[in-house]
């Protein structure tokens, strides 16, 4: 059998019934964590005075957001239009206050708390598009639209907060990314999909989806595989410093970024019938080629060029594991099952990044390339043999 068929068109998934009046404000309120990254370290370097608080206030808010699956949880069984306006409404009231407070101590707190009520906007935007495609041939295509649309998010979003910062302050810059999340989350939980709540299921396991093994397979797979990536992003910062160019580091990486939206344009104009076993492996084998390549590649022009077609896989990626979470939960823990793959690449990246960091230090970022290269490659060979 072929391993792919043709697939419907974009348009035809924002054509569905109240696609585009829950689709376009949800990107509204994920355009807000575009931003946060850049406006918050900014915002508390400004109020403290000191990078290494505002770093401390950035990590605050990455280790917060572990509660995202259990927001999930909570989404799933009350709905999104009961739970969603409260966070959003907390956190963003949190970041509101956070540039008008120059005390350490209360200051970390405070971004603790904001973090916690960070609404989990993507995984139910996600379960959303379930919704809207059900009985239909579109849900891997809408979860491509989906996935492309994020990557663009993340790839303006830190230009949108630069340019607020440069022209206004970093105060308005958070403060905008406060905005965005509220409006966009009110906006979006109008529509009627989000009344939508999980069916009440007998027996609740206090570790929700992650008491099935087959999801515990896949996210296992999404954290060795968000540790070899992250790797390439620690090596091109060393390699455009010691190339004494360090702010050409942004250009490959957005050319990474660029490569994950063409990637994923491309993967969602066919439906695929081969297994996601099958699938993971051979997009992980792509990232894996990249980053060996990238290990001998001469000049920052080169590695941008071959980690912008590797980047290609990226998007499609999580397309793939979004589609294998939801075959292995049940309905009723599908956004939290969706939140857990998020959960997975951000600890797997901070492990790798972390590791990287070692590495290139005592070394070359050449080993740090063949490190990366050499995980995704067990990774895509094990997930190969299933």
């Amino acid at each position: 059998m072929s391993g792919t068929l043709r697939a419907g068109s974009y348009r035809d998934v924002l054509l569905l019934p109240s696609a585009l009046r829950t689709f376009v404000p949800a990107l509204l309120g994920r355009l807000s964590y575009g931003l946060l990254p850049l406006s918050l370290l900014m915002t508390v370097r400004h109020s403290t005075g000191s990078f290494a608080t505002a770093g401390a206030a950035v990590a605050v808010f990455g280790i917060s957001s572990l509660s995202m699956p259990y927001k999930a949880r909570l989404v799933d069984r009350y709905s999104q239009r009961r739970v969603l306006p409260f966070l959003a409404a907390g956190s963003s009231a949190g970041l509101f206050l956070i540039s008008g407070t120059p005390h350490v101590a209360v200051l970390l707190v405070l971004v603790g708390v904001t973090g916690l009520l960070a609404p989990p906007l993507g995984p139910s935007m996600r379960s959303n598009w379930r919704l809207l495609t059900d009985g239909l041939p579109l849900k891997e295509r809408a979860y491509a639209l989906d996935a492309v649309a994020e990557e663009c998010l993340f790839l303006g979003g830190p230009l949108i907060a630069g340019t607020l910062i440069g022209v206004f302050a970093a105060p308005v810059a958070l403060a905008c990314s406060a905005a965005l999340m509220l409006v966009g989350t009110l906006a979006m939980v109008t529509s009627p999909v989000t009344t939508y709540t999980a069916p009440p299921a007998p027996g609740r396991h206090l570790l929700g989806p992650l008491a099935l093994p087959g999801l515990r397979r896949i996210l296992l797979v999404i954290l060795l595989t968000a540790a070899g990536i992250s790797t390439a992003y620690l090596c091109v910062a060393a390699v455009a410093q010691q190339a004494g160019h360090p702010g050409a580091a942004g250009y490959v990486e957005a050319a990474i970024a660029a490569g994950s939206v063409v990637g994923g344009i491309l993967w969602a104009r066919r439906s695929h019938t081969r297994s996601p076993s099958t699938h993971l492996a051979a997009l992980i084998a792509v990232l894996a080629a990249g980053l060996l390549t990238a290990s001998v590649a001469p000049g920052l022009i080169p590695l941008a060029a071959v980690l912008g077609v590797a980047g290609a896989a990226v998007a499609p990626l999580f397309v793939v594991a979004y589609l294998a979470a939801d075959t292995v939960t049940p309905p009723h823990q599908h956004t939290e099952a969706s939140t857990w793959i998020n959960t997975a690449n951000n600890l797997g990246s901070a492990a790798g990044s972390a590791t990287a960091g070692v590495l290139v230090q005592h070394t070359t970022p050449t080993w740090g390339f063949l490190a990366g290269g050499v995980l995704l490659a067990l990774v895509a060979l094990r997930q190969a043999r299933g």
